[in-house]
């Protein structure tokens, strides 16, 4: 038995309703048509309208969805975010000591960037901002200086001693200008601090020559006459080396303090052998936190293990050839500062910049633009 069709006729309300929503009406709408109009399945339906009214479905490419009838999307918001309140500073900052690393200095060095009267204005760019860093920072109750050696330039020609090369002895480098230049690091910082310790190692162009002991070695001079410049000064105390480190407790932290001329560079690079020699010296002395070493002319920093970190210094040299060929690099005529604290032990770090011919290098380009 056939279908039993009750299709609208031509004209009515109900024909011109099915035409206008015919080709574009949903699955479920043809099934409702379908058996409102007597059609066992929704395809019968469909045949019987393109045969009697000539109507066929648009293909799903060509058939433009009414935006009347198109599902909104539910917008879903982030969660509200917790926004911690800004917390107002303390009305006091609690009390930290100040470490500061100085090497390298190599006094009387004649570079085409240095030489004596450079050295001298570097030296005093480094106690403004020691100044400056104090101020920020206070209460400081003392301030550490490690001297890490190569203070003076020394005599020896084979170490750039050469004729030319050099504005002084060595007698004329260390009471001439050294001296007075730390004497007068140490009592101004006095002013904006209660105590100033001095740790000093030897370096390796302190050293006369080769088969003298290495106790004979110019900064060690150095050491030993600045406490005597400075023995009316009873809040500063000069402790010259035993050995060829020192190995201090600054509030329950130890620093480890070394030149650096006994470690050999691999193929140019001092870290590699450094990050060796630092994991010997850590067994040796029974544990450090921090430990500082100059000598490379350079400025690099590693990790010894998971309790320990080692920073090599830059020096407050500039210009001299044997970094170039030995490490293929130079720093910046920098010194480094930090604080140390009873709790947290080194906290805030610094480069202080002692020259602005050697600040870094700007890019005359809008901020925030990416250069691709």
């Amino acid at each position: 038995m056939g279908n039993i069709s009750y299709l609208p006729e031509v004209g009515t309300k109900e024909y011109l309703e099915l035409i206008s929503a015919y080709q574009t009406a949903p699955v479920a709408k043809l099934k409702k048509w379908a058996k409102k109009y007597g059609y066992a399945s929704y395809p019968n339906f469909c045949n019987s309208v393109f045969r009697r009214l000539g109507l066929s479905r648009k293909k799903p490419e060509d058939t433009v969805p009414d935006i009347a009838v198109i599902t909104e999307v539910e917008h879903i918001p982030y969660p509200n975010f917790e926004i911690k309140p800004f917390k107002e500073p303390k009305s006091s900052r609690d009390e930290e000591d100040l470490g500061l690393v100085i090497t390298d200095w190599h006094t009387a060095k004649v570079t085409e960037s240095y030489n004596i009267d450079i050295q001298r204005a570097r030296v005093s760019k480094l106690v403004d901002n020691l100044m400056t860093v104090i101020n920020l920072h206070r209460p400081i109750r003392k301030v550490h200086i490690f001297a890490l050696g190569d203070l003076a330039q020394g005599e020896n020609p084979f170490q750039g001693s050469k004729i030319g090369e050099t504005e002084m002895c060595a007698e004329e480098q260390i009471d001439d200008v050294a001296i007075p230049l730390l004497a007068s690091l140490c009592t101004s910082l006095l002013q904006g601090v209660g105590e100033v310790d001095f740790y000093g190692v030897r370096g390796n162009h302190g050293k006369y020559a080769r088969e003298v002991p290495d106790r004979t070695n110019w900064d060690i001079f150095i050491y030993k006459n600045l406490a005597r410049a400075l023995q009316n000064q009873p809040n500063i105390n000069i402790y010259p080396p035993k050995w060829f480190y020192q190995l201090v407790n600054i509030r329950g932290f130890r620093f480890f303090t070394v030149h650096g001329d006994q470690v050999m560079a691999t193929a140019g690079i001092p870290l590699f052998a450094m990050r060796r020699k630092m994991a010997e010296w850590y067994a040796y002395v029974g544990g450090f936190n921090y430990a500082y070493a100059g000598h490379f002319h350079t400025e690099a920093y590693d990790h010894v293990n998971s309790h320990a970190d080692y920073t090599i210094a830059p020096p407050l040299v500039t210009g001299d050839s044997w970094a170039l060929e030995k490490v293929g690099r130079a720093s910046e005529p920098k010194q480094l500062c930090f604080g140390i604290h009873d709790k947290y032990g080194r906290t805030f770090k610094y480069d202080l910049h002692t020259d602005g011919a050697f600040l870094p290098k700007r890019f005359d380009e809008p901020e925030g633009i990416v250069a691709l």
